[in-house]
């Protein structure tokens, strides 16, 4: 036998031997390159291997993954679009993100999964990528959160690549053009703009805290009304966190119990507005315990949860309502320092947002117009400008 002379079932491909059989059931010959050169001992080598092959074959005992561990048709299952999401996109994100956002990630992950997790991401063609993409957006009750499916997509796909899972990224442009590419789902209503409806009014904060049945939910209402902090935040408030008129967020809550530190990743310290001032330092007097803020029973709270659906919905009813949630405290609070005129800075920092981009993309409709005023036009200062540049020659 010359160098090159094959036995059937043996082939050159790319200079490496490359074997070829037909498995049980299967239409069309199966072609696995070897990875070795064409030397006389390998083709050797090469047709004892195809041979057990056969045999294994036609004993009903074949299993590729005794010959091949490592073939990709073995991995079908680690590139279907549900596990890539699983592994690139849910697991990735565990302990990145706050437990809270994680879980929100998980939900809105596993509706992805659910509906199209059986798709070959491997394999995906242009055509099913765009089937996806307007699937996904014919589904979804809003483009914000058909956008953040979409988004989740492309960073679960992207990190496959990265990990070497998946050969390439055969979505391709289908994913590209999602309109909302933020980096994280948040709380704030997936970015989504507040209306003038979605918050409560001055005056009908007022009915809320009026309508609680007992001294210690009006103090907590309206230091949640006053104050903007996120409700697992003054859950957490500890006195040693407190030093009026400032109080220090440097944890909170989550919907689990578990004690993290802020959305933001870092403490802020605050200038509470007296009312909510006022209401803390009435608390504080009524009981001993390290949190600032205790339930009915004097027990420190155990979640972010400071009221149940019922009693909120009852306290509304009171008030005579509709319904909003009581995160909606933190919106109205954002909304009333806007419309009183303070900074969006100011108020970007209070509520623990890195700049005010949240701030104008949330609250904008609440920003007050601004009104040019040139201090050029009024007479007295131009007359000291004039006065402070007198020609010199």
């Amino acid at each position: 036998m010359s160098d090159l002379e094959l036995p059937k079932g043996i082939t050159i491909h790319r200079d490496k031997l490359r074997i070829a059989f037909r498995p049980p059931n299967e239409k069309n010959q199966w072609k696995r390159s070897l990875g070795i050169p064409p030397t006389k001992a390998n083709i050797k080598a090469a047709e004892q291997m195809l041979n057990a092959i056969r045999r294994d074959i036609s004993l009903g005992q074949f299993d590729l993954a005794q010959y091949f561990p490592n073939d990709p048709s073995l991995k079908k299952d680690e590139r279907t679009l549900g596990a890539v999401i699983q592994e690139h996109f849910i697991k990735a994100k565990k302990g990145r993100v706050k437990g809270s956002t994680h879980n929100t990630y998980t939900i809105r992950a596993e509706w992805v999964i659910e509906n199209y997790g059986h798709i070959d991401a491997a394999n995906v063609t242009p055509k099913e990528a765009m089937e996806l993409r307007e699937g996904i957006i014919s589904r979804s009750p809003s483009p914000e959160l058909a956008s953040f499916r979409l988004w989740l997509i492309r960073f679960a796909v992207t990190r496959a690549v990265r990990a070497l899972v998946l050969e390439e990224d055969r979505f391709g442009p289908m994913l590209d053009s999602v309109e909302s590419k933020s980096k994280a789902l948040t709380l704030e209503g997936l970015h989504k703009g507040i209306e003038s409806n979605e918050v409560f009014t001055i005056d009908e904060a007022e009915r809320i805290v009026k309508a609680c049945t007992s001294e210690s939910r009006k103090r907590l209402v309206t230091f949640l009304f006053w104050s903007g902090l996120r409700p697992g935040e003054a859950a957490a408030l500890r006195r040693e966190d407190i030093c009026l008129p400032y109080i220090i967020v440097k944890r909170t809550l989550t919907q689990n119990g578990e004690e993290q530190s802020p959305k933001s990743g870092r403490a802020r310290k605050i200038y509470l507005p007296s009312s909510a001032r006022l209401a803390l330092e009435q608390e504080l007097r009524t009981h001993d315990s390290d949190r600032a803020w205790v339930t009915s029973m004097g027990k420190p709270y155990t979640s972010s949860r400071l009221f149940t659906t019922k009693h909120w919905r009852g306290i509304l009813n009171k008030a005579g309502l509709a319904y909003l949630a009581p995160y909606t405290t933190r919106h109205s609070f954002a909304s009333w320092m806007l419309k009183a005129g303070e900074p969006e800075s100011t108020v970007a920092a209070h509520l623990g947002h890195t700049d005010t981009a949240m701030i104008r993309k949330v609250y904008g409709k609440f920003i007050p117009d601004a009104k040019p005023v040139w201090t050029l036009d009024d007479p007295t200062k131009i007359e000291i400008v004039k006065n402070s540049m007198i020609s010199k020659s």
